[in-house]
């Protein structure tokens, strides 16, 4: 056995167990994942966005207390999906749907708006099919920024990340 199948494969029984432990009482999207959205969030975003959603500011967009106003949006619940490390990720839609709600959810804290609906496979099947390749993905962030602090009560802290790419707006 390789090195690298022996880690996957302790991550994967820490994963599942942990799902028990760690996923939020009555959280559908949590249940029958083989590895648990925790762990695919540590091993897919977690590296960039930290353990728990906040790395650094300037770098990486913060996650956690942040993330879940971009379901206030049509438009930004799909640029969640369609962002290229989500989009290209290796996990099948079911997986990456789990991780999403968990991310947003979980992570994101009461920044979901009340009532939203967590992320189905079916509409994460259908939006990564469509990465955010043809736009420059910093201003389209900060348009969609712009309109969650305007229009729907978002922090300004939303708009930390890259705060020197807009000096010029």
């Amino acid at each position: 056995m390789t090195r690298h199948l022996a880690v996957w494969m302790l991550l994967a029984a820490l994963g599942a167990g942990s799902r028990l432990l760690l996923a939020a009482p009555g959280a559908a999207w949590a249940q029958d994942v083989a590895i648990s959205p925790e762990t695919n969030y540590l091993l897919g975003c977690g590296g960039c966005h930290g353990e728990n959603g906040v790395s650094n500011a300037k770098l990486v967009p913060v996650l956690r207390g942040q993330v879940g106003y971009f379901l206030n949006t049509e438009e930004g619940r799909r640029y969640l999906i369609r962002l290229p490390n989500v989009a290209f990720s290796t996990l099948d839609s079911r997986a990456l749907a789990a991780m999403l709600n968990y991310t947003v959810f979980t992570v994101g804290g009461a920044s979901a708006p009340t009532g939203a609906k967590p992320f189905t496979t079916d509409e994460v099947a259908t939006w990564r099919r469509q990465p955010l390749n043809e736009v420059v993905l910093s201003k389209y962030r900060q348009t969609l920024i712009n309109q969650l602090i305007s229009d729907y009560g978002a922090p300004d802290s939303l708009r930390v990340y890259g705060s020197d790419i807009y000096d010029d707006n």
